[in-house]
C-alpha cells in the first residue's frame, strides 16, 4: 500500500491518501521514500496550469530512498540500496 499526500482538485489541500499500485512490473523498482522534493512543476501540476493533471494528484517526483523490491528483470540494483529518482512525474 502506498501512503502519500494528495490533492483531489486543482489547488486543493494535500491530505493523507492511500492506494494499491498493484503487482510490481518485471522492470520496475519499489522505493521506500525517505525524502521528497517539491519543485515549481509540482505546483503547476497541483493547480492544473497545463490542463493535464489527473486527480487525486500526489506531488513530488524527486525522491531519495532505499530499494524495497525489484522486478524480476532488474539486474543493476539490490534491495536495501540507496537510490534517487528525479525528472519524471510518477502517477
Amino acid at each position: 500500500m502506498i501512503r502519500a499526500y494528495a490533492a483531489h482538485e486543482p489547488g486543493g489541500e494535500l491530505k493523507p491518501f492511500e492506494y494499491d499500485p498493484g503487482v510490481l512490473g518485471e522492470e520496475e523498482v519499489e522505493i521506500n521514500v525517505e525524502y521528497c522534493g517539491i519543485c515549481h512543476s509540482d505546483m503547476s501540476m497541483l493547480d492544473n496550469e497545463w490542463g493535464l493533471t489527473q486527480y487525486p494528484f500526489i506531488p513530488g517526483h524527486e525522491v531519495v530512498g532505499t530499494v524495497a523490491a525489484l522486478g524480476e528483470k532488474v539486474t543493476t540494483l539490490q534491495v536495501g540500496q540507496r537510490v534517487g529518482l528525479g525528472d519524471r512525474l510518477i502517477s
